[in-house]
């Protein structure tokens, strides 16, 4: 069955998170005017929670090996890797409808952030015997993005007392600028799961993030539509390729392992041409999700 949009939203917070560049924050048009406090609390408990915010997958600059030709190719690439120089963050908070107080009693917050750097190869010769190498660096530049929902509650202490809460979130969806490599749907089969996405940036409950028990084999099944494309798995210390059916589909079966908390998996699906020509673009699109093995212990926001 596909995630889909449990309640809905009307509003963008601005708050700024920890990382390279800089972050700027708007509040756009509401049904509830906001008070002053509404927009520190929204930007306090995405401070206060940032595995539901952060990623710690695309950034990353672990080395992904690359061991098989591409049939036409211009270079050999030998291992890749992305170099982030910059991030420029901004957060979208649009409030949603007021109570009998006329504060706003939900919010969605959209997270942008533009990555510029770049995806450096080693590359080795195609002719035999060329022994050499070189490192191939193409211009990087992606867009990120991330939704976070967020409610306005009572209180644990009583009904007189409300506060923002963290109550769903989205995947991570990385698309280049301009570019044309896209995954269109990612299928993730284990014994107790079969569900296939077919947008990233849908919400979902903080108690409805993917659950797969400890030690499952976890199947997925990206599509692209172009059988050249090269897809990527990745996980928390992790970098493998996904086996091309020749059809626009790949395929990659993990085990999710022992951890407590929340973690991530992501796929990245890159042109041909991104790998194997040392003259074009870089061109890719990452989808990023968060899960869980132990539900009952996975962290959950007050």
């Amino acid at each position: 069955m596909k995630y889909r949009v449990w309640f809905m939203l009307f509003a963008l917070a601005g708050l700024a998170l920890a990382g390279c560049g800089h972050s700027t924050s708007s509040t756009q048009a509401s049904t509830a005017a906001p008070a002053g406090s509404d927009q520190a609390q929204v930007a306090g408990v995405l401070a206060d929670n940032p595995d539901y915010v952060n990623e710690d997958l695309f950034q990353s600059q672990l080395a992904q090996s690359y061991d098989e030709t591409g049939g036409f190719a211009a270079i050999s690439p030998l291992r890749f890797w992305r170099v982030i120089t910059d991030v420029q963050s901004t957060f979208d908070t649009q409030f949603g409808p007021p109570d009998s107080t006329g504060r706003p009693t939900n919010a969605l917050v959209t997270i942008h952030r533009h990555l510029t750097g770049t995806f450096d190869i080693v590359a080795g010769s195609t002719t035999p015997g060329d022994t050499s190498r070189s490192l191939v660096q193409k211009p990087l530049d992606d867009n990120w993005t991330r939704k976070i929902a967020l409610v306005r509650a009572p209180d644990r202490f009583g009904p007189a007392i409300t506060r923002w809460r963290l109550a769903g979130t989205s995947g991570v969806n990385v698309s280049t600028q301009g570019g044309v490599t896209h995954v269109q749907s990612l299928r993730i089969q284990s014994a107790n799961l079969d569900t296939t996405i077919t947008d990233p940036l849908e919400l979902h409950r903080l108690r409805r993030v993917l659950f797969v028990p400890e030690g499952s084999e976890v199947t997925l099944t990206a599509t692209t539509g172009n059988a050249s494309d090269v897809v990527l798995f990745y996980g928390h210390d992790t970098r493998r390729r996904f086996t091309s059916n020749g059809d626009g589909t790949f395929t990659f079966t993990f085990t999710a392992g022992r951890f407590i908390g929340l973690r991530n998996f992501g796929i990245d699906a890159l042109s041909h041409g991104t790998l194997f020509d040392d003259t074009a673009a870089y061109d890719s699109n990452a989808w990023i999700f968060p899960f869980v093995v132990v539900a009952d212990r996975a962290p959950m926001p007050l």
